[in-house]
């Protein structure tokens, strides 16, 4: 687990230089981030009803792939690629909104991730960690009903996580809209 910290706070760095290297006219170009947009959402009428299937098709897929991709040989590497993939992402992302909107980027980049991320940090936690766990009984699972017990483990892992997911994608299609028009309206 250390050294997934480590290399998540590495890649953030690393986001944050290369957006400080590609300067400020890269950032503008933004979907998200650039003025037309934030103007825009700040007076939507957004239906979480609405929103809830289209975050959950956009979602999901990422989701199923990534717990199916990281249960394979290679699946610890494949959970690491994605941490590093966020944590990369969001380093950038910091950097561009405090480049386009002062001090007050950081308003916006917790209206980006509040509070959807209150579930998604531990679904990846916790897929994580039952991963590791899993990864690490898999020399004592010699007899056919260890390796059972094992994979029902997590299988169980899977499920909370799924939960976990599911709540996530309720609040950032109920909650936060709101949360982040507010947040705009204190930005402009």
């Amino acid at each position: 687990m250390k050294k997934t910290t480590f290399l998540f706070f590495l890649l953030f760095l690393g986001g944050v230089i290369c957006a400080n290297v590609s300067g400020v006219v890269s950032g503008r170009e933004l979907g998200a981030m650039n003025e037309y947009f934030m103007n825009r959402y700040m007076y939507a009428d957004i239906q979480g009803s609405e929103l809830f299937p289209f975050l959950f098709y956009e979602r999901a897929p990422g989701f199923l792939l990534l717990v199916l991709l990281s249960v394979g040989i290679y699946g610890t590497l494949v959970a690491d690629g994605y941490i590093s993939y966020l944590a990369f992402s969001t380093g950038f992302l910091s950097v561009v909104a405090i480049m386009n909107y002062g001090i007050k980027g950081i308003l916006l980049m917790v209206g980006f991730f509040f509070p959807q991320w209150l579930f998604y940090a531990p679904v990846l936690l916790f897929w994580y960690c039952g991963l590791r766990y899993y990864k690490g009984r898999e020399k004592d699972a010699a007899s056919g009903e260890l390796k059972r017990k094992r994979h029902m483990k997590l299988a169980v892992f899977a499920f909370l996580a799924g939960i976990l997911f599911l709540f996530g994608l309720f609040v950032e299609s109920y909650v936060n809209p709101f949360f982040l028009q507010k947040i705009v309206r204190i930005i402009e």
